[in-house]
């Protein structure tokens, strides 16, 4: 796919999400999603494809707008109600609907209601081919990973596909964040390996059961599982795991998923 520019969808900054180095960055960053969706189904495209985006922001919708990429129906859900009330102003293309929902988030919600009071989420049972949420599971307690996963199983049609980034801790495949405190310990500066040293104590005394909310002055900022665990929280909920992709320059680790 050749990169977009801005004139196409022109979302402000303020409703651009995500840690990027740039407007550019942002960009591709979509383009890498969009490919990861394609890839998900083993498809060239999602002509046909009903999709259901939870924590949808704005940079998925852009990708497929700018660049004329096929999609059946794309249906975006999010806690942040601007972003749902931009959306809903500035995109008129049938194909695209757009819901809030009123859940509770440290980030973007906090005066909402808690995630296990609702029955559904804000769109149609059973009606969708490919389901995906990027930075949602990485700001999801253990609690909330669970009540995620059984809502996402009401809304997907029985050979559909599930994918979603979370933070892992993955010895196989270490995150930046883990590569970086390595390189730190090799460091020949005293004073960062041993702040290094400190910051991984901290972290090893404050996980709870293979989960850290690892920045805890910024509550659910960055939810870090051991793998283990994150499989763990599966059982009961309808789904299967089929692969865990590790991170790479746009995403953390990526588990794609079929109902069971």
């Amino acid at each position: 796919m050749t990169p977009s520019t801005e004139s196409g969808l022109s979302v402000p900054p303020e409703l651009q999400r995500g840690n990027h180095r740039g407007r550019q960055e942002w960009i591709d960053s979509g383009l890498f999603v969009v490919d990861l969706l394609h890839r998900t189904l083993d498809r060239d495209d999602l002509a046909g494809v009903d999709v259901l985006d939870v924590g949808c922001g704005t940079k998925i919708v852009k990708t497929l707008l700018d660049n004329d990429l096929a999609v059946g129906r794309y249906v975006g859900v999010d806690v942040a109600a601007p972003v749902i009330e931009w959306l809903q102003t500035h995109v008129t293309d049938p194909r695209f609907e757009f819901h809030h929902l009123p859940a509770r988030n440290d980030l973007y919600n906090p005066e909402g209601i808690t995630l296990s009071e609702f029955e559904q989420l804000p769109t149609d049972l059973h009606a969708f081919d490919l389901i995906c949420l990027f930075s949602v599971f990485t700001h999801l307690a253990p609690d909330d990973y669970v009540v995620m996963l059984r809502l996402l199983r009401q809304h997907v049609r029985p050979d559909g596909r599930l994918v979603f980034s979370v933070f892992l801790s993955d010895p196989e495949h270490p995150s930046p964040i883990a590569l970086a405190l390595e390189a730190n310990l090799r460091s020949d500066d005293p004073a960062v390996v041993a702040a290094t040293k400190a910051g991984i104590e901290r972290i090893t005394a404050a996980k709870d059961r293979g989960f850290l909310d690892e920045i805890p002055e910024e509550p659910l900022l960055q939810a870090r599982y051991d793998k283990d665990f994150a499989l763990e929280l599966f059982d009961g909920t309808g789904w299967e795991v089929l692969a865990v992709n590790p991170p790479g320059r746009y995403i953390q680790h990526s588990l794609i998923c079929r109902p069971a």
